[in-house]
């Protein structure tokens, strides 16, 4: 009975954030378009900030780690439409990360690998 109560405990503590701060090649694909970044992240705690560029300017990005699961999101225009990317993915050992992408009703999936 005491190590039950002792595993209920330890399993109700946060997990800690993975530290995903530093440089990271993004590509994927959204109904078709495909995407390739170079995005810059910035980690405080669980909070994540940053840009990813794109051939014309950068996007601010903004989201957070929960142990190993990631999700952020940016604006972008396209064809003179802003559309907000949302990213959720899971991080791989620190190196890598891979998820899905939901945009405007859109959906596709991504990879990243840290440069």
């Amino acid at each position: 009975m005491k190590n039950l109560l002792i595993l209920a405990a330890l399993s109700a503590l946060p997990v800690a954030a993975a530290d995903i701060s530093g440089a990271w090649k993004l590509e994927g694909d959204i109904a078709g378009v495909h995407i390739n970044r170079v995005c810059a992240i910035k980690q405080a705690d669980n909070k994540i900030t940053g840009g990813c560029k794109n051939q014309t300017n950068e996007l601010v990005l903004t989201g957070e780690v929960n142990g190993s699961n990631v999700t952020w999101k940016y604006d972008t225009d396209y064809e003179g439409t802003k559309v907000t990317l949302v990213f959720k993915g899971t991080i791989e050992e620190g190196a890598s990360m891979k998820g899905s992408i939901e945009a405007s009703g859109a959906s596709g999936e991504f990879t990243a690998k840290r440069q």
